[in-house]
């Protein structure tokens, strides 16, 4: 689908939607009288018993004479009525669905250490996702976190659902992404995963809202779930506070900011300084990463270990695909010959890590072109307890695409082949992808996954569908509906990326 085609689907979905009365000519208010005060009545309130992050797994009803309200709640039902008009105008006037944040004492939110105590309304969406609840609000992210609007995350006191997202299970921790650039980087991506990974591999579910705090419009935000590990996310066993041995689940995130956040340890790999030749041909001498350990450990003995094991894992399948040799962890997991326990380097690879799960990342990577695929937000798990559904190191939880779909061409290799220096002089290829696709067998299982997924043209069915869902964005972005024609460039590349992809893998060829 070329880029003229993509905009005339882009318009005459706009056209049918407005013979059907589905667009409203309001204008979209760009900013409110701001609150400063902010509800809970006398009839029931529910109380549940949880974990720290999962859906409640029993429920009781008392009443709310029996629980003090906190200060933020008696503040919201002092304001009870002037946050209804609120809440009545915006849904006179937006499309979609819209959170609205309200802090206590109507401070801005502008931490990203401390949460501000809030209330968190969810309405302009069926009663069934209507939701009041209290929490606490923080910035989130990096580099993102630096321009005007920010990204937020949310954590609920008690665990919630947020628009029916993820089958509707209950989380307290959710986010707010906002791109300053470009509305659909995450959407698409995200919704590429779940095309790709067909529910075997956790990535987070999303939707488009209306964002607004103290009253004050914040624009379109995709609210996401919280990339963490949790049942149902990212499904570990994470420690009791005594609980020292390295038998427990593993997060780990490959992170360019590694060391900020002093609660999260972090290892660092060098990849034994190895100058490595990606399957193009081009070499270079490969470049340290910084591990940050993304679930919770309590000793020094699972943290020394996550390193040494991913440090074997590299080795294992840096030997099986540079050099043919066939190694494997002993009962220590130190890395010894399996000559005799293993017939082929593909085997001695699929021991150590979930090859699918490479393949789905490898696959992703290559249609988005994320520049920041091997410096940050790159997620794996492992788990060795006796609960593990991770028994492998496995890619999983994609994250962070502000720096997609930028590539100088489509007609290259980028997830898999080392990719051109960023801006600041910095590598920030993959080396994991980078190494597997210079094996022959592996190449040859992305190929098998891209035939599957383009037996039907999935992939091509998923652009089509983001560029039904920009459209939906056209009434609630008002004055900056043109942005709808600028995200239209990251159909036009994903169409691109599948195109060419399509000649690499889909015929006899070896791309």
């Amino acid at each position: 689908m070329c880029r003229k085609n993509i905009i005339c689907a882009i318009s005459f979905i706009t056209a049918v939607l407005m013979l059907a009365g589905c667009n409203k000519t309001e204008p979209v208010p760009q900013e409110t009288t701001a609150l400063t005060t902010s509800a809970v009545s006398s009839e029931t309130v529910t109380t549940t018993s949880v974990t720290e992050e999962t859906t409640a797994v029993t429920t009781t009803e008392t009443t709310a004479e029996e629980i003090l309200p906190s200060p933020v709640m008696e503040q919201y039902a002092e304001a009870a009525e002037r946050v209804d008009e609120l809440l009545g105008e915006i849904c006179d006037k937006m499309e979609k669905p819209a959170v609205h944040i309200f802090t206590y004492d109507g401070e801005p939110v502008l931490s990203k250490e401390t949460y501000n105590d809030s209330v968190i309304d969810i309405f302009n969406c069926g009663d069934e996702f209507r939701l009041t609840a209290e929490g606490g609000v923080k910035v989130r992210g990096n580099s993102s976190a630096e321009g005007k609007e920010k990204p937020y995350r949310i954590k609920f006191t008690q665990p919630q659902n947020m628009l029916g997202l993820h089958d509707g299970l209950e989380y307290k921790s959710w986010v707010l992404l906002k791109s300053n650039w470009n509305l659909i980087s995450d959407f698409m991506a995200l919704s590429l995963a779940e095309e790709i990974f067909q529910g075997e591999y956790y990535s987070s579910d999303c939707a488009f809202v209306n964002v607004y705090i103290n009253g004050e419009y914040k624009g379109i935000y995709l609210l996401c779930e919280q990339n963490q590990a949790a049942e149902g996310r990212v499904t570990l066993h994470e420690p009791a506070k005594d609980e020292t041995s390295a038998d427990i689940g593993y997060f780990l995130e490959i992170d360019h900011y590694a060391g900020n956040d002093p609660s999260e340890p972090y290892f660092t790999l060098d990849y034994d300084n190895i100058q490595l030749t990606d399957f193009v041909g081009t070499t270079r001498n490969v470049v340290a990463d910084s591990y940050t350990i993304k679930s919770d450990t309590v000793s020094d003995e699972q943290r020394e270990f996550i390193a040494k094991y991913t440090e074997g894992v590299f080795k294992i399948v840096y030997e099986a695909v540079e050099n043919g040799r066939l190694f494997m962890f002993d009962e220590n997991y130190d890395v010894v010959s399996a000559e005799g326990v293993y017939s082929t380097p593909k085997e001695a690879a699929e021991a150590v890590m979930d090859l699918d799960s490479v393949v789905n990342m490898l696959i992703l990577e290559e249609l988005v072109h994320n520049y920041d695929v091997g410096e940050g937000s790159f997620f794996m798990a492992v788990d060795f307890s006796e609960t593990s559904i991770y028994n492998r190191l496995t890619f999983l939880a994609p994250w962070d695409f502000n720096w997609g779909y930028e590539g100088s061409s489509k007609d290259r290799y980028y997830g898999g082949a080392f990719q051109d220096y960023t801006f600041d002089g910095a590598d920030r290829s993959n080396i994991w992808l980078t190494l597997l696709m210079k094996a022959d067998w592996f190449r040859d299982m992305v190929k098998e996954k891209w035939v599957f997924l383009q037996s039907d043209r999935s992939l091509n069915n998923v652009v089509t569908e983001v560029c039904e869902e920009l459209v939906t964005l056209e009434n609630d972005l008002g004055d900056e509906a043109w942005r709808i024609d600028s995200a239209a460039d990251i159909a036009e590349f994903v169409d691109g990326r599948i195109t060419w992809l399509d000649k690499m893998w889909n015929e006899e060829t070896d791309g």
